[in-house]
């Protein structure tokens, strides 16, 4: 990982940034808005409820196609945070300045960028799936760079990060793909599949729990508190294998189709579970978020909480929607 802190390398990308800076603060900041409106795009909360929606109202193989390469996006882009251990910008270079109202999504360490992986995972996988739609298609793809260009406009993150943020999620987009294509024609597949995926996810977070991290300090304060960043990452963890058990096995034993359910049926299916998954995010922002506790009942808690929305939740409404 010497590379990708080594002057040669880093400088330039540091340059950018200070460049970008001198533009937004030329502006005084007029445009900030603008680029914290299109950041949002690649945080948890908007595409998780809009992949939800397509999963539970819309096409559930699709959703459960977005679910999925978001799912594996995320985990295999924790592994690498945790495994480069990248300090942010304004650690690299001082005179970096970050807007404000980005930090508190933006704490931890630096490379890849979450927020480009969410991004390209998700709107990727939707610019997949309508490819034949050039106008959409293209409009999906603009919208992933501008959230990787918002991250270094917000001053959060240099071009490497985001880059292999892109990487991590266009690989998966086209990679699950295969996956879904490859369990569909055996619905068995899908527990085959999860057995691997469970130990994958089990060794990853062995491994993250007993490796050593950098402990620097700034001015008397450590700069990345290791313990947080692999309690969030658990989380994470444990809600991604909820959402991926959760998804798989109800496409296996409860599949699902749309066809003939009304508009305002899956209007409600869709309230009803958004404000599920608000309430989820409220307990967790209230109980976990920002902090360092039990990891296993963090981890118990997101798995449950990805289990009901990609299993219990779909197969309950349609229960009563079949019944009546």
């Amino acid at each position: 990982m010497d590379l990708l802190t080594n002057n040669a390398w880093i400088t330039p990308q540091l340059d950018y940034l200070l460049w970008l800076q001198n533009i937004r603060l030329h502006f005084n900041g007029a445009f900030d808005g603008l680029f914290l409106f299109f950041t949002e795009f690649g945080q948890f909360t908007i595409p998780t409820i809009i992949m939800c929606i397509i999963y539970w109202c819309v096409d559930s193989k699709a959703g459960l196609y977005l679910l999925s390469v978001n799912s594996f996006t995320i985990i295999f882009n924790q592994l690498f945070k945790l495994t480069a251990c990248i300090y942010r910008p304004w650690v690299l270079n001082d005179k970096i300045i970050p807007v404000q109202a980005t930090l508190k999504a933006s704490g931890g360490y630096s490379f890849p960028s979450g927020h480009s992986a969410m991004a390209s995972s998700w709107l990727g996988g939707i610019a997949f799936l309508i490819k034949k739609h050039k106008i959409l298609c293209t409009l999906a793809i603009l919208m992933v760079f501008l959230v990787g260009f918002s991250r270094h406009y917000l001053g959060v993150h240099t071009p490497q990060d985001v880059l292999v943020g892109f990487a991590t999620g266009f690989t998966m987009v086209f990679a699950i793909n295969q996956l879904i294509n490859y369990c569909e024609k055996d619905k068995n597949r899908y527990i085959y599949t999860l057995i691997y995926v469970n130990l994958l996810i089990a060794a990853i977070i062995y491994y993250i729990c007993t490796k050593d991290y950098p402990a620097a300090y700034l001015n008397g304060k450590l700069l990345v508190s290791s313990e947080r960043a692999v309690f969030e990452s658990v989380m994470q963890y444990g809600w991604f294998t909820g959402i991926i058990n959760g998804g798989f096995l109800c496409r296996r034993f409860f599949p699902f189709e749309l066809n003939g359910i009304s508009i305002s049926r899956r209007i409600i299916r869709g309230l009803i579970g958004t404000l599920l998954i608000l309430l989820s995010m409220h307990y967790t922002d209230n109980h976990f978020w920002g902090q360092v506790g039990n990891h296993i009942f963090a981890f118990t808690f997101m798995l449950l909480s990805g289990l009901i929305l990609t299993l219990l939740y779909p197969v309950c409404f349609n229960y009563f929607t079949n019944k009546n």
